[in-house]
């Protein structure tokens, strides 16, 4: 527990501190850039291209080659991973040509199953398939929308955003440790219990009602999207435990002790990202 809460805590300095840097060098000047600044959302692009997703393709890649010897390695998961990143962000940060290249490179990464479809190896074409859409969305297109979210929210409302979400893993975490009796998917993850659903859902809530009162909107904004935060970020885990499961690992790696790898940390966050772009940041106005 005290490893745990250790851990946890070095990772809030860390992300409280990119959040700064990125909040600190908006606006100056980087004449490389399409741009000739850098934009908001350009230090966290950076951080998540270079770290982020680098380390979520080496657990997923390791996790499905556990359950199939024959899935991608990791140097095609990144790849992937990368390529649907940088096209899920082009919007933000007009980088046609650097999208356009990506958005090649990701098409070519189907090359083997439109292969294997050709030669009507249908198993194999949609398994790569498979692949390719699993890996391209989950760890490629949804970080992307944490981006998104950050040139329109302060850095400080998105460091908000974030403890809503892990504020239901917290509340999931003690709530069903002290009072959880009714298991919610035991055959999943046999932890997981409708009591810790349901401390889930209260905090977030309240951290979520805080900070829509804090950006000027409705609470009734807040309180639903910290209900749907824990709900959603539930099933992320969810989907999660079921890979580790099939790949008999009890995590996704061993990076973070205490925490197991930045899958563990990350899954909910990922499932909740269009959740928190739809609802917190489209109604809010855009960071200059």
């Amino acid at each position: 527990m005290i490893t745990r809460i250790f851990i946890g805590f070095l990772l809030i300095v860390s992300l409280l501190g990119l959040l700064y840097a990125d909040e600190y060098f908006t606006g100056a000047t980087a004449k490389w850039l399409p741009m000739q600044h850098i934009p908001a959302g350009g230090i966290l692009f950076a951080a998540s291209a270079l770290i982020i997703l680098p380390l979520l393709a080496l657990e997923l890649s390791r996790m499905l080659r556990a359950i199939n010897p024959d899935a991608p390695g990791f140097v095609w998961t990144l790849c992937v991973a990368l390529c649907a990143f940088i096209v899920g962000c082009e919007h933000l940060f007009h980088w046609v040509i650097i999208a356009w290249l990506a958005g090649n490179v990701l098409l070519l990464t189907l090359l083997p199953s439109l292969i294997a479809a050709l030669s009507k190896k249908w198993f194999t074409a949609l398994t790569g398939l498979g692949y390719w859409v699993l890996i391209s969305v989950w760890i490629g297109w949804l970080p992307s929308y944490w981006i998104d979210m950050r040139s329109t929210l302060p850095a400080w409302a998105l460091a908000w955003a974030v403890l809503t979400v892990k504020s239901g893993d917290i509340g999931a975490y003690f709530s069903g440790v002290a009072l959880g009796k009714n298991r919610m998917a035991a055959w999943v993850s046999p932890k997981k219990s409708w009591e810790g659903l349901a401390g889930a859902i209260i905090l977030s809530c309240v951290v979520g009602a805080g900070l829509t009162y804090a950006l000027g909107q409705s609470l009734l904004v807040g309180v639903a999207f910290g209900a749907l935060a824990a709900f959603i970020g539930m099933l992320g885990d969810l989907a999660e435990s079921i890979l580790k499961r099939e790949a008999l690992a009890k995590d996704s790696g061993r990076i973070l002790p205490g925490m197991g790898g930045v899958f563990d940390v990350m899954d909910s966050l990922l499932a909740t990202a269009p959740l928190a772009l739809w609802l917190l940041a489209k109604s809010s106005a855009p960071v200059v």
